[in-house]
């Protein structure tokens, strides 16, 4: 598996939190990226490990991108969809613009980080247009994380999103 370096971008494309991943598939929709335990990564100059393996969808033509979390023997712990702009591969780097608006199917599936959204408006002066798109991308992450098969083959996974009508 190739390595590349993971950017998560505010809408003034500053990199907020970044880590290696490792690309699983590189098809035609988009790509497939995991991270294992341990892996480390950085939001501003405060360091984190991830605690869980972390299988990450990225569409090329899709507002959002999605994380199955699993435990060391591969059952789901998580899914979380991120309301984020489709995903660029780009010199050894996969970067997308995170809008704050997040989806879980922890008590759910549900909308999550709307108070960060809201302060992400006001900071970036997203306009009425972006703020309508986001929420309706997150209507159709809610029906992503409510239908979602984990742990298909790559190709199968990200295909998942036309079996869903979204």
């Amino acid at each position: 598996m190739k390595e590349l370096n993971l950017r998560q971008l505010k809408h003034d494309g500053v990199c907020y939190r970044h880590h290696p991943t490792q690309l699983v598939a590189h098809l035609p929709d988009g790509l497939v990226l995991f991270s294992p335990r341990g892996t480390v990564g950085w939001k501003g100059e405060t360091s984190w490990t991830a605690s869980n393996d972390a299988y990450h969808y990225c569409w090329y033509d899709r507002w959002y991108n999605l994380l199955e979390f699993v435990d060391p023997v591969g059952n789901l712990l998580e899914l979380y969809a991120h309301i984020a702009s489709p995903v660029v591969l780009s010199d050894g780097e996969v970067s997308y613009i995170d809008y704050e608006l997040d989806v879980t199917n922890i008590d759910g599936p549900r909308l999550v980080d709307e108070d960060e959204f809201v302060e992400a408006v006001e900071k970036y002066g997203y306009s009425a247009e972006l703020q309508a798109r986001c929420y309706a991308v997150a209507a159709e992450a809610l029906t992503l994380v409510a239908r979602w098969q984990p742990g298909l083959p790559p190709e199968q996974a990200l295909a998942q999103i036309a079996g869903i009508g979204i």
